[in-house]
């Protein structure tokens, strides 16, 4: 312990020379000044080891004693430091890094969430921020109960919330609440109508009074299946004896048909003329450019931005890291065949109708390629076979 103490307030090894050196020692007893590792050069001088801070104190009584003292040799971290007295950017940078360690060891950079199955992640941080709590907050600043209770009241998905903060990373354990139940109101009476026109093929009445049967043709927003269930006689006269109203339930399946159309320009620019590089710092949520203006950045421009994030050891990326940006010119005009252009919207116009129909089937389609104005043109005729009927509540008075 005690050389670990000489270290850190350092040492210095001098040369004591004089006619009279017992006298310098006595001084030194007089005046408590430790000393240590004497050893005798001669008769008139003497080498030994003394704390850095008495160096001067040592001089003086050197003095008193009509004796000279001369450094011979320091030691300790003072000696060590000082070797980097003309190097002041790298003290500055030294010092720079210990105070943005001490200060930044504060902030949350990293927010893990746990327990989660059908929420996602991004949903739970998002939902912390609007608490305000997220990336970049005063970690000892933060209330951990108060901010689990504001999230779970804006949450009804969640059952529970808890954040565990150690460090610059923040923990965050969730529970997903039980889903709620729908609950229909069967009192509140409802038609069913035609989502858009058709053939019906199938009908399937599970409550309500039907107004149309199979073979019938049905247009957009008519009634096929009536919220008022009529009670006729049984003498086969068909007189209504009563009438009820009653939740229309059921299925209406209907070929109908479809017609979609897209367009796609045959030429387009294509990048491969002149490219700049630019780079910019990304702290927290904040950008900064290392760059002046570009050549590229003012004219219509390809360009590509790729974030490369500052990471722990073991992976997890911290909110700092550095932005690389390129600009690349366009070279010219690039041809498309009609034919590959005409696949490409037969492929989006048929994935787009197949979501349309939801569960339905495609039973004919009819495709149409022309050319207009430098682009071609795909129209899809379809006939199609879907579940129509969709449920319209009567406004109550």
């Amino acid at each position: 312990m005690g050389r670990l103490i000489r270290w850190l307030l350092g040492w210095v090894t001098v040369e004591l020379s004089g006619p009279y050196p017992e006298r310098w020692f006595n001084l030194c007893a007089v005046h408590s000044l430790p000393f240590w590792d004497a050893a005798p050069q001669n008769a008139q001088c003497a080498r030994f080891t003394l704390p850095r801070y008495r160096l001067a104190q040592a001089k003086q009584l050197a003095e008193q004693s009509l004796s000279r003292l001369q450094v011979v040799e320091e030691g300790g971290l003072p000696a060590f430091l000082l070797r980097f007295r003309l190097r002041t950017g790298m003290i500055a940078g030294a010092i720079l890094f210990f105070l943005l360690f001490t200060v930044l060891s504060r902030f949350i950079m990293v927010i893990d969430v746990e327990g989660n199955v059908t929420v996602s992640d991004a949903s739970v941080i998002a939902l912390l921020q609007r608490c305000g709590f997220g990336i970049g907050s005063y970690g000892p600043g933060v209330d951990v109960r108060e901010l689990s209770n504001r999230a779970l009241m804006q949450a009804q998905e969640l059952a529970f919330l808890t954040v565990d903060i150690s460090g610059i990373r923040a923990r965050v354990v969730v529970r997903e609440a039980d889903p709620v139940p729908e609950i229909t109101d069967d009192s509140v009476p409802s038609d069913i109508v035609a989502a858009r026109d058709g053939w019906i093929v199938d009908l399937d009445v599970i409550a309500g009074q039907a107004e149309l049967a199979q073979g019938d043709g049905v247009l957009k927003g008519e009634v096929i299946i009536s919220h008022l269930l009529r009670n006729l006689k049984r003498d086969g006269s068909g007189e209504v004896v009563s009438t009820q109203s009653v939740r229309s339930k059921g299925q209406v399946w209907a070929v109908t048909k479809h017609t979609l159309s897209a367009a796609l320009p045959l030429s387009a620019l294509s990048p491969g003329g002149e490219r700049d590089t630019g780079y910019a710092g990304r702290l927290f949520n904040r950008r900064v450019n290392f760059y002046g203006n570009s050549s590229q950045q003012d004219r219509e421009c390809a360009k590509i931005a790729i974030l490369i994030p500052l990471r722990l050891p073991d992976g997890t990326a911290l909110p700092f890291g550095l932005w690389r940006s390129q600009w690349q010119a366009w070279a010219g005009e690039s041809a498309l065949s009609p034919q590959a252009g005409a696949q490409f919207l037969k492929d989006i116009l048929r994935t787009r109708l197949e979501t349309a129909l939801d569960g339905g089937e495609i039973l004919s389609a009819d495709w149409s390629v022309e050319e207009r104005k430098g682009a071609v043109v795909v129209t899809l005729d379809a006939r199609c076979l879907e579940q129509i009927g969709v449920e319209a509540p009567l406004s109550t008075p």
